[in-house]
């Protein structure tokens, strides 16, 4: 036992010391342009980022940066960074909303009260993209798989694992909605936030794309409505907090609004009444996990009709599916980069139907 200014420190109390550093969270407020963020800090300066399952790399605007996009924004300054590396390799990021060009350079990055030393990161000297202009944000922080990294660099939450940074190789999401008054997301790090669900965490396997880990991908057993169930086959997702809806080739989009009354379509997009009260559930590893109404329209309403609100779920590629935080916010989940593994347990106030 140490006794240091009349306070005595047991090594139980070492012990458990030790074991919260080896775990740390992150409030997580969501974006009014897309996903959700929070705070690191970088090679001592704060930035603001989104917490991406649908990418690998971390990267922030460069002080040689002078568009407007990053102007706005913080951006790095090499100069006030004692531990900055610089790289210099050439990097392009492809995004669903935006490109970002730049080079590469190495620090240490804080998120949750935890480090990863030497983590390489882009510098980003062109951004393209209205997504950038209007983002709250400054940056993206990638919690994908080290194979999906464009700057072949490992992911911050591996580095932090690999580092032995947190004591386990997964992390928790919960998320909340808009209009939940008082209600902070948090991202867990290298541990489970048990007050966040209720029951059970169901684990299901994380699929390869050409026998490697890229993205959070999983086999979806169906979808039912109303308690009709759909009679969807070999249906893959990936499950991505830089979307804010649910993307599906045309075939399954159409008949998923088969089934939700008052839908309707134009052509290029859908439409269900605002204030909708369909039941809908996704079936994962033979749970069925239920969405809230709230959650099956977006905040935008149809500007033909005025009446009537975009759904939640459109028309994406002709492959996966993408899921995004219409469905991760009814859900706690949890993501094991060594396991390849998420596990999901609805939040507390949610339902889950076995």
């Amino acid at each position: 036992m140490l006794k240091y200014q009349n306070i005595y420190v047991t090594d139980q109390d070492k012990l458990a010391s030790a074991e919260k550093r080896l775990s740390g969270s992150e409030n997580l407020t969501i974006s009014d342009i897309l996903g959700y963020y929070g705070e690191i800090t970088l090679g001592s300066q704060e930035f603001k980022m989104v917490f991406d399952l649908g990418s690998s790399d971390l990267w922030v605007p460069s002080q040689n940066c002078i568009q407007d996009s990053c102007r706005i924004h913080k951006r790095f300054n090499e100069s006030l960074s004692k531990t900055f590396n610089p790289i210099g390799i050439p990097f392009s990021i492809m995004y669903g909303a935006g490109t970002v060009d730049g080079i590469t350079g190495k620090d240490n990055v804080l998120a949750g009260g935890l480090e990863s030393v030497g983590q390489e990161f882009g510098l980003v000297q062109e951004e393209l993209g209205s997504l950038f202009r209007e983002a709250e944000y400054d940056g993206i922080f990638g919690m994908g798989f080290d194979n999906l990294s464009k700057i072949n660099a490992s992911a911050p939450f591996s580095n932090m694992v690999e580092q032995k940074a947190v004591k386990n190789p997964y992390f928790g999401i919960y998320l909340q909605r808009s209009n939940d008054t008082g209600l902070t997301g948090t991202l867990t790090l290298g541990d489970i936030d048990t007050t966040k669900f209720t029951g059970n965490l169901n684990y299901n396997n994380v699929s390869t794309l050409n026998d490697k880990y890229l993205y959070w991908i999983l086999d979806v057993d169906d979808i039912s409505i109303n308690g009709n169930k759909l009679n969807f086959k070999n249906k893959q997702a990936i499950f991505d907090t830089g979307a804010n809806i649910i993307l599906m080739p045309d075939e399954d989009a159409a008949t998923y609004h088969k089934f939700i009354n008052g839908s309707s379509f134009d052509g290029r997009l859908y439409t269900v009444p605002c204030n909708t009260m369909d039941q809908v559930a996704y079936i994962i590893g033979g749970v069925s996990y239920n969405i809230d109404q709230s959650d099956l329209v977006t905040d935008q309403p149809d500007l033909v009709t005025g009446s009537d609100c975009l759904s939640s779920v459109q028309i994406g590629n002709d492959y996966n599916w993408l899921i995004g935080d219409v469905f991760l916010r009814n859900v706690y989940s949890v993501y094991n980069i060594k396991d390849f593994t998420i596990g999901f347990a609805p939040v507390l106030n949610k339902i889950l139907v076995s």
